[in-house]
């Protein structure tokens, strides 16, 4: 009776192979090629034809190592005895790695029971049972990885030669660009995505730091890159499981504001690999080429918001035009930046530009809010603050003076019991010694050996307890209050509101009313602590 095979059919296709096309298609002619090679075959072989089988492809990855999806899933059900019989266009579908390959064939799959064919090599392992594929086998896996170094030189070296001739040679265009419909390997400007472009570098030479900017990016709902070329892409994998929500983090708009592309400038070969299969990159000198495509960013600005970036969010360009509330100001019902305007008597006024364009809202239609009076209550909030943190500083030192003397006298007892357990530790010794010469009997040994073990693990839960109350009493010194500490002592002599002090304290001013005000503080642990303690 034949045996009943679970068939597992591998295909794999790398980018770098000959017939892919980079993966112009969904899914390229040659997994086709090799799916119906593989059938074809096992349809001509009556003892295979009506054997059940599951499909396995890898699209796009190397096979100089085995870090690929459907291979893992195919290795599981081997593992669970789902699969005993695997079949592959040739050993190079498998593995470009003869050293792994040759393990495969002659240990892993004959322990494990799983017949291996490779139709091209006219391998099959049930004719090799009890010896090793033979020479022929081996010199094939050779030549394969052989092939597969000089494949990935080859390929390396003509993306180089591309990049210093200033072509884009990635998968996908940076954000904001989208691929040339006519020019191959060239960038041209996606107006919806480069408006944003527009917008993060203009809200970064207004001063706005990358916090800011994510915020108000967050805030009128612009989809994050990862999100725009969801939709735009939405038969792509690379995309497929990503979070329907939309949050801009600072680290996408620090990235974008460094990246020299939206100058009309490719960088490329910034980092590089170790080797053929090797995960491992290196930084590596980049190949820079300016003027390649369409700038939606001048370089004058792009050198303006670096200096903004290195400045914590301040453009020193600007520097006169900071005033005190500047990036802090927001609605209190809509909870949108308020725009500080100047009327034609020179005083100037936050309005929320929302309630300006929509009738329809609870935001304060029509209401200016002077920025005198809004600077006025912000700073006696701040003083009162100053005040009560510096109260708090004080006793924070006094307290903190208690804890580490507490924590020394931990650390000296500590000290004490570790001697005393190795004075105990010495006194057992000399105890068996005295045992073994017969000095004493075998109950006295005991007896004693109890007394000074039982001290022992009593200054050992001792010990114990010190180093936790230790742990407890560190933990207790805030880093927060220490920054705290270092600010207040700074603005401690201020007399007057500044963007230094308030950008100290403040992360944000909410307004409603006149008659109704909220700050929110940065030190909000502070805050909480001190209303827990008045209460």
């Amino acid at each position: 009776m034949s045996k009943e095979y679970n068939i597992g059919i591998y295909i794999r296709l790398s980018m770098a192979d000959e017939d892919t096309g980079y993966g112009s298609k969904a899914e390229s002619d040659s997994i086709g090629n090799q799916r119906m090679l593989i059938n074809r075959f096992l349809d001509n072989h009556p003892e295979l034809s009506g054997c059940q089988r599951s499909e396995f492809a890898d699209d796009g990855y190397t096979g100089t190592n085995f870090h690929r999806p459907q291979f893992t899933q195919m290795m599981e059900k081997v593992k669970h005895g789902e699969i005993n019989l695997i079949c592959v266009k040739d050993i190079s579908r498998f593995s470009r790695d003869y050293i792994e390959t040759g393990n495969y064939l002659e240990c892993t799959f004959p322990f494990m029971g799983v017949r291996f064919i490779s139709i091209n090599d006219g391998y099959d392992s049930d004719d090799y049972k009890g010896t090793t594929g033979g020479l022929e086998v081996v010199m094939r896996s050779i030549i394969y990885a052989a092939y597969s170094k000089d494949l990935s030189v080859k390929t390396t070296s003509a993306k180089i030669q591309m990049m210093k001739q200033g072509k884009y040679v990635g998968g996908y265009a940076p954000y904001g660009y989208v691929l040339h419909p006519t020019i191959r390997n060239k960038l041209a400007v996606d107006p919806e995505a480069a408006d944003v472009i527009r917008r993060i570098f203009r809200e970064a030479l207004e001063g706005n730091n990358t916090s800011q900017i994510a915020r108000s990016l967050n805030d009128d709902g612009i989809p994050t890159p990862g999100q725009y070329f969801k939709n735009k892409h939405p038969d792509k994998k690379k995309f497929s499981n990503m979070s329907e929500k939309i949050s801009w983090e600072t680290v996408m708009v620090y990235n974008i504001l460094k990246n020299l592309v939206y100058t009309g400038t490719l960088v490329s070969l910034k980092m590089k690999s170790c080797g053929v299969g090797s995960k491992k990159r290196v930084v590596n000198e980049p190949i820079i080429v300016e003027g390649t495509h369409e700038a939606i960013i001048s370089k004058e600005d792009f050198e303006l918001a670096q200096m903004v970036i290195r400045g914590g969010g301040r453009n020193p360009t600007r520097k006169q035009h900071d005033y005190p509330l500047k990036g802090l100001v927001r609605c209190g019902n809509c909870k949108r930046a308020m725009t500080r305007r100047k009327n034609k008597a020179g005083i100037r006024y936050f309005q929320c530009i929302h309630s300006v364009n929509n009738g329809n809202t609870d935001c304060p239609v029509g209401r200016s809010f002077p920025e005198m009076d809004i600077e006025k209550v912000v700073f006696h909030a701040l003083t009162q603050f100053l005040a009560l943190a510096q109260k708090e500083s004080v006793q924070n030192r006094e307290v903190g003076d208690l804890r580490k003397s507490a924590i020394k006298e931990c650390a000296e007892k500590i000290r004490i019991l570790q001697k005393q357990n190795e004075q105990h530790k010495a006194s057992k010794l000399r105890l068996y010694e005295k045992y073994a010469a017969g000095s004493i009997t075998k109950e006295a040994y005991i007896q004693q050996k109890a007394v000074t073990d039982a001290k022992i693990a009593e200054n050992d839960e001792t010990i114990q307890r010190s180093h936790e109350r230790m742990k407890e009493l560190d933990s207790e010194t805030s880093c927060s209050d220490e920054k705290l500490d270092a600010v207040c002592e700074q603005y401690a002599d201020c007399k007057a509101l500044t963007y230094e002090l308030t950008h100290a304290f403040i992360s944000a001013v909410y307004i409603y009313d006149l008659d109704n005000i909220e700050i929110v503080w940065k030190f909000k642990d502070f805050l909480t602590t001190s209303e827990g303690e008045a209460k």
